[in-house]
């Protein structure tokens, strides 16, 4: 499964996205606020030092215009300019064309207009007067300074989708982790499934919770325990079986052997060789079924191969029609042997006219041999115990089942077709 695929992928890939989405609209929303908001104080303090700046050029006192502007929660300062800057205030980035200046000091906000002297050009000289004297020089009038004190809680309402912001964002994160922590099992439960296709059942899925992984996950523990137990009892079976015929397989072979030499002991040897070679056959599948045996591969001769085959069978090769290439396949010698000696011993036993056919080419291996059609899919014939392709008489039922489990495991393909009346087997390399 690809990494684009997972749930987990998915899921924090949506919360990457909203979250991006969010903090973007917010801020767009908070950057379009944040100015106006600036604009709004921008003409609040304007208003304000209008009507202080007339008001000191007049002479009114502090006290009368600190009612003035009390309506805009805003009064005269308590010290100068001057005093403020010695105290080392942070200044605040608030007008561009710097004729007002901000400072914060002590969580107080001060206000100052900075006044900058009338230009010559701009000036209007007094009316002319018989009593001025002409020796003193006419100077342009300074606006005075100016510096108030804002006693509004201006940080509430310019930081309103901060605060929206800040709490969106932890409910998404929060969310998020409960979603995890929710499909975590899940991922547990995934890897535990990948190493029990491996044939490993020493793995534990168990998880708390009530909710539905975790009763998936506790459900297919409980599975595994099972399928552990009974793979226990199985092998346990199968040992005793297998020693249990040993020993009357030995007894034989030996009250063989103190016969005297004729056809008959011959004939005894070779099926208590047959016996015992199927035995090692059910060792190897139980083996290969399970997991558990690993392929010793080599580089074969196909044509070796099949006179492994055949001596398995005891069949002399005259009674097959094999048509032969130098053709090498890496293989496990004895295995790959055994699945050889099942199609061929299946070609000879259900050939109905003339001799099985063997062809040896560079990229398959051909058993042919003819025959009835088959009753049901090639399939149902591949089940472990299926009779009816292989008789209680003539077998377990367990040829084609063996045959294409080993086949499997190295690599290669086993096909099946009925044409011209023949029964074909193809090993495809």
């Amino acid at each position: 499964m690809s990494k684009k695929s997972s749930i987990i992928f998915q899921i924090t890939l949506f919360f990457s996205l909203m979250f991006i989405l969010i903090n973007s609209l917010i801020y767009i929303q908070f950057t379009f606020d944040y100015k106006s908001y600036q604009a709004l104080m921008l003409k609040r303090y304007l208003s304000v030092i209008k009507i202080v700046d007339k008001d000191l050029r007049t002479g009114i006192e502090k006290s009368q215009i600190n009612e003035k502007i009390s309506s805009f929660n805003i009064k005269l300062a308590d010290i100068t300019i001057e005093n403020l800057l010695s105290q080392n205030p942070i200044k605040i980035d608030f007008d561009e064309d710097d004729i007002i200046s901000l400072y914060k000091k002590n969580k107080r906000l001060y206000i100052y207009f900075n006044p900058k002297p009338m230009h010559n050009d701009k000036f209007v000289p007094p009316k002319f007067d018989f009593n001025m004297n002409f020796n003193e020089k006419i100077v342009p009038p300074t606006p005075p300074k100016i510096l108030l004190l804002d006693l509004s809680s201006e940080n509430k309402g310019k930081f309103f989708w901060l605060f929206v912001l800040f709490f969106i964002d932890l409910a998404l994160i929060w969310f998020f982790y409960f979603l995890y922590k929710k499909l975590k099992p899940l991922i547990k439960l995934k890897n535990e499934i990948n190493k029990f296709s491996e044939g490993n059942l020493d793995i534990d899925t168990s998880a708390k919770g009530e909710d539905e992984i975790s009763q998936v996950s506790n459900e297919f523990n409980n599975a595994i325990k099972k399928i552990r137990d009974l793979n226990s009892s199985r092998k346990l079976f199968l040992r005793n079986i297998l020693h249990e015929l040993k020993t009357p397989i030995t007894k034989g072979k030996l009250i063989s052997d103190t016969l005297d030499s004729s056809k008959r002991k011959d004939i005894l040897q070779r099926a208590f060789l047959r016996l015992e070679y199927l035995l090692e056959e059910f060792v190897k599948l139980e083996e290969l079924t399970s997991g558990q045996i690993e392929l010793d591969k080599k580089e074969y001769r196909v044509v070796d191969l099949i006179d492994q085959a055949l001596d398995i069978l005891l069949v002399d090769r005259e009674k097959i029609e094999i048509y032969s290439n130098p053709t090498k396949i890496n293989v496990d010698y004895e295995l790959f042997a055994i699945s050889l000696k099942n199609l061929i011993d299946n070609a000879m036993k259900y050939n109905s006219k003339g001799k099985p056919e063997i062809v040896i080419k560079e990229d398959c291996l051909i058993i042919k041999n003819h025959g009835k059609p088959l009753k049901k899919t090639f399939e149902e014939y591949l089940q472990p115990f299926n009779r009816e392709y292989e008789s209680i008489d003539k077998g377990l039922g367990l040829g084609l089942y063996i045959t294409d489990s080993i086949i499997k495991h190295h690599g290669f393909n086993l096909f099946y077709y009925y044409s011209n009346d023949y029964h074909i087997f193809k090993i495809q390399f």
